[in-house]
């Protein structure tokens, strides 16, 4: 009496075509951001000698309000002293790298490096941004 007609069998992609929008949004947003080097918001003065260092190295951060950082969290320089003396012992040659907001006074940025150098660190490097 009732004669079905066969369907043929039918691919939705609507939600394929929704998951790589996503994904072209989530890499067009997240791709032009600038990578800082720490989380710590700082404007870094500039230099035409500016390098890059392949060494394994540790981040010390002043931001604007003279505030000192290690590993993202903020530390009072006997801590810094400390702290970074543990990880001279345990590597000579460590290379400290200090990022310091451009209005930061230079007296701040004496004190953080002599606590630097108080921990056996040779020689701390000034993190610059390399001008174009």
């Amino acid at each position: 009496m009732f004669q079905r007609k066969p369907e043929l069998p039918r691919l939705n992609i609507v939600p394929m075509i929704d998951v790589m929008f996503y994904l072209v949004l989530f890499f067009m947003l997240f791709t032009t951001f600038k990578s800082a080097v720490s989380g710590i918001p700082v404007e870094l003065p500039s230099s035409n000698r500016a390098e890059s260092l392949e060494e394994q190295r540790v981040m010390v951060t002043i931001d604007r309000q003279e505030k000192v950082f290690f590993e993202d969290n903020e530390i009072s320089l006997s801590q810094l002293t400390a702290r970074l003396s543990t990880m001279v012992t345990a590597n000579p040659n460590l290379l400290v790298v200090i990022n310091a907001d451009t209005r930061v006074t230079y007296g701040r940025l004496i004190a953080v490096m002599d606590a630097i150098t108080d921990a056996g660190v040779a020689q701390p490097a000034l993190a610059v941004e390399k001008k174009n």
